[in-house]
């Protein structure tokens, strides 16, 4: 355990130094750690996420608001990963469009996000895939304040461009947890490729958390689990508001109060901490899907009932996460 707070002190410092940007929104991925683990720090908290509380406040040399900001950062942080490239052999492989702004606010890493639960079993064998362009859900919100559909968009300019074979070798190899995949046959076309889903990406951090304790393994677990209580990662859509919804919660996240601990406190004993990161990630991914409102409504109150019951569940399953991670380092991890 020494050896483990050793590791996870220095990933502090290295991931306080890295403040990249956005999805939730980035800001809102740091903050529903950060109230996760102040809820362990309270006195709603059980004996076990007391436990953990104080294993990850004591990595940060006793210092509860650094343990906070180095997992919240860290979670934050994996929407700058650029660790999926797509292109062709003669144009070149990019980790985002190569053009304006969307370059620097769009990366492809982002199909990464989704676990998509209106669908079951995918082409690698998995209960449930990640974004898939060809089952997206339809933009029902053209003309509903929307002007475009940025799933067609994409679909469009990346027609026919293939996953990076470096890729399909390194992060959707680490993705894959188990399941099926063939370049070939799975990721030669943009637009008919079977993305692996968050679940597995999860699952993939918090098994080289497990390995090699940082701050910066479990929060970047934190993060797909984290976006499977935002309800359009469950629908494998990025238009239907997407974005705006996402403003919306970062905007409103505070003044709105939607972190209420009493909420958070009546949703935790949902979670089993010996149940698997996969099991626990499509939990909160299923009571997501139940919520689909915001895909099609920017009606004021329809978004605060919509995350007022998202935000503090999506808390729980964080707490569920952070505690099991130490429990695991306890020999005490279940699945």
């Amino acid at each position: 355990m020494k050896k483990a707070m050793l590791m996870l002190a220095t990933g502090a410092m290295m991931t306080l130094g890295n403040t990249n940007a956005m999805a939730w929104s980035q800001p809102t991925h740091k903050l529903l750690v950060i109230d996760a683990l102040n809820y362990m720090g309270s006195s709603r908290a059980t004996a076990e996420e007391k436990r953990a509380y104080q294993f990850y406040v004591n990595a940060a040399n006793g210092n509860a608001a650094q343990a906070g900001d180095a997992l919240g950062q860290a979670c934050y942080d994996v929407d700058s990963f650029k660790d999926v490239h797509l292109g062709s052999w003669w144009s070149g492989y990019w980790s985002a469009p190569v053009f304006g702004l969307a370059h620097s606010i769009v990366g492809y890493n982002a199909y990464h996000h989704f676990i998509t639960m209106s669908r079951g079993e995918d082409a690698h064998g998995n209960a449930h895939g990640g974004y898939n362009y060809r089952y997206r859900t339809p933009n029902g919100s053209l003309g509903n304040g929307e002007t475009f559909d940025i799933d067609t968009l994409a679909a469009i300019y990346l027609w026919n461009q293939e996953l990076w074979k470096n890729d399909f070798n390194t992060t959707e190899a680490n993705y894959r947890q188990g399941s099926y995949s063939n370049w070939n046959e799975h990721y030669r076309d943009f637009q008919n490729i079977p993305w692996q889903p968050s679940a597995n990406a999860g699952t993939y951090w918090f098994g080289e958390f497990r390995k090699q304790p940082t701050f910066q393994t479990v929060g970047y677990a934190l993060h797909f689990l984290t976006d499977a209580g935002q309800p359009h990662h469950t629908f494998s859509t990025s238009a239907n508001h997407h974005a705006g919804w996402e403003s919306w919660v970062e905007d409103h996240y505070a003044s709105e109060q939607l972190a209420n601990m009493d909420s958070v406190q009546a949703a935790v004993g949902k979670y089993n901490t010996h149940d698997s990161v996969n099991g626990l990630i499509t939990q909160l991914a299923g009571i997501a899907y139940s919520h689909p409102e915001p895909l099609y409504s920017t009606d004021y109150e329809t978004r605060k009932v919509a995350a007022q019951a998202m935000i503090p569940e999506t808390i729980a399953a964080t707490v569920a996460v952070l505690t099991k991670a130490v429990n695991c380092l306890n020999n005490e991890c279940g699945l």
